[in-house]
């Protein structure tokens, strides 16, 4: 059994991983939003890490898990129970930016048509989200001072026909997860909030903007 298990070993589903992953802090509040946030009830894949087109889930476990974990990145918490607050804090402020979110668990639409027409839900814009959500909570964990910088993402255009996105977190039609294009997504939206790039996204915005003349 063991030479068979060696031999012919299948990695998991990353969702999976962070479904029975009981040592990892950051997968215990993944699994905590997943099942208990209004924002995220119901709507997230727990065991595989692709969606299929459809599915009736919004999001996938591991998204989740990699947002969150970039959204929590370099603060001090007391509990898994603290970082999963402040995390429900942080989700239900970017969710009332997003109409459609909140029109999928009404009925209104549907999770595949969402995924199909919009940019939000994908793995990549969830990474981008947490990447920006970090740095206002480096600065201060009070709601009341980083809820209000976020109201300029209500007017970012989602959907995946904003040419805006191709090159950044699209190629070619296809949403694309890479590093860089995971920073250029994040610059696009530090961008609307006025914030100023890090050293690392700078130049991979300047090599993007070269590519673009």
């Amino acid at each position: 059994m063991f030479a068979d298990l060696n031999r012919h070993a299948v990695r998991p589903a990353r969702s999976i991983g962070v479904l029975y992953d009981h040592r990892d802090e950051r997968a215990k509040i993944a699994r905590l939003l997943a099942l208990k946030s209004s924002v995220f009830r119901n709507f997230v894949e727990l065991e595989s890490s692709t969606l299929s087109a459809r599915s009736r889930k919004l999001f996938t476990l591991s998204a989740l898990y990699y947002a969150t974990s970039a959204l929590l990145q370099g603060i001090e918490l007391d509990s898994t129970d603290e970082g999963a607050e402040l995390a429900e804090q942080y989700w239900t402020a970017i969710d009332a930016l997003i109409p459609e979110w909140g029109l999928v668990r009404a009925h209104k639409m549907t999770a595949a048509d969402v995924r199909r027409q919009y940019l939000h839900s994908h793995g990549i814009a969830l990474h981008a989200l947490g990447r920006l959500g970090n740095t206002l909570l480096l600065e201060s964990t009070d709601p009341d001072l980083w809820r209000p910088r976020l109201k300029p993402l209500a007017e970012v255009d989602w959907s995946r026909s904003n040419p805006d996105w191709e090159g950044r977190a699209i190629i070619g039609g296809r949403v694309s997860k890479n590093h860089s294009n995971v920073v250029l997504t994040v610059n696009y939206l530090r961008q609307k909030l006025g914030m100023e790039l890090g050293p690392e996204e700078a130049s991979i915005e300047a090599t993007y903007l070269q590519g673009e003349r």
